[in-house]
């Protein structure tokens, strides 16, 4: 009897109802994490490359913009620097003088350039147009000087005239250099009506023995 009980107790036990079940703590955190994973895709070597190719587009886009934007206002300033530095180079370092005593003008070449008219037998320069022997644009106003004190008062920066009659150079504020014997050493355009922007180039040089500057302006 007793052993009939067992068993009784055991079935019962084994056909009654079944409570909730729980799966085991550590098989729902490894499913969790596992969702969470394949959720989230790491950055590859395909999304850097693309990234940075429209990095560097963008970046030229924008380059090519501004510099299309400012370049009527930029390149016409540089052409003309390059202009007036090669002119003033060549007239300071070849044409008024000698190439192997650049800045070292020759008084009778110099005063014939800016007289105008056929160059004496020797001078490097001719009877063309200032602006095609400096190689400017005709488009563009050019003007040539010699500038400097001579006299000891007054500004450093006075227009020169050669004196014929006394074989040396004058300042125009103490001299009348509309005289028939008198050079005004200024050839080109009148650099005083000339527009406001203009680029200058001034090289230090010796007429007859005397320092003084050589002006070009370019407008």
């Amino acid at each position: 009897m007793e052993n009939g009980r067992t068993s009784d107790r055991a079935r019962a036990a084994g056909d009654g109802p079944a409570g909730p079940s729980r799966p085991p703590v550590e098989e729902e955190t490894a499913s969790t994490d596992e969702r969470s994973v394949g959720s989230i895709r790491a950055q590859t070597t395909i999304d850097f490359t693309v990234g940075v190719v429209l990095f560097v587009f963008v970046l030229i886009a924008i380059f090519t913009f501004v510099s299309g934007t400012v370049q009527p206002f930029t390149t016409g300033d540089q052409e003309d620097i390059v202009a007036v530095d090669r002119a003033a180079d060549g007239l300071t370092m070849d044409t008024l003088g000698d190439p192997n005593t650049p800045y070292t003008l020759n008084t009778t070449c110099t005063v014939a350039f800016f007289e105008g008219g056929s160059p004496p037998g020797g001078c490097q320069f001719t009877d063309r147009p200032l602006e095609a022997q400096l190689g400017i644009d005709r488009s563009s106003f050019v003007n040539v000087t010699i500038r400097g004190n001579v006299s000891g008062s007054g500004s450093p920066d006075e227009l020169l005239c050669w004196d014929e009659t006394a074989g040396e150079l004058v300042e125009q504020s103490g001299t009348d250099c509309s005289a028939g014997d008198v050079v005004p050493l200024a050839a080109g355009n009148d650099a005083e009506s000339g527009a406001q922007s203009s680029v200058t180039a001034r090289r230090a040089v010796s007429v007859n023995g005397t320092s003084v500057s050589l002006v070009v302006k370019l407008w």
